[in-house]
């Protein structure tokens, strides 16, 4: 997947795609570029909005824009709960001087 510009990157979010994007953040920009997802999924059209889950997608710059080299996604509500509170326990480690 090649995008020619991130600042118009789009997730499909729609009923019929079952994805509804809730935010994004640029985490970093540069050659490589990391972007955070916060969405909810469905599965079933008729089905309910399961969520919120973390994607995080990392893209490189290649000759004809963007191209998409990795991502990693949360799969239930607990992982991203996880994520949170280790953050949360960590925080002191991220503070100046340490």
């Amino acid at each position: 997947m090649i995008v020619h510009d991130l600042d118009d990157l789009m997730l499909e979010s729609d009923e019929e795609s079952g994805i509804q994007e809730l935010g994004r953040r640029f985490l970093a920009r540069g050659p490589w570029t990391t972007v955070a997802f916060l969405v909810k999924t469905k599965t079933d059209p008729e089905g309910a909005w399961e969520g919120p889950f973390l994607w995080l997608h990392r893209y490189q710059k290649v000759a004809q824009g963007w191209k998409l080299v990795s991502r990693f996604r949360t799969t239930e509500t607990a992982q991203l709960e996880a994520l949170a509170s280790a953050f949360e326990d960590w925080k002191d480690y991220f503070s100046p001087g340490r």
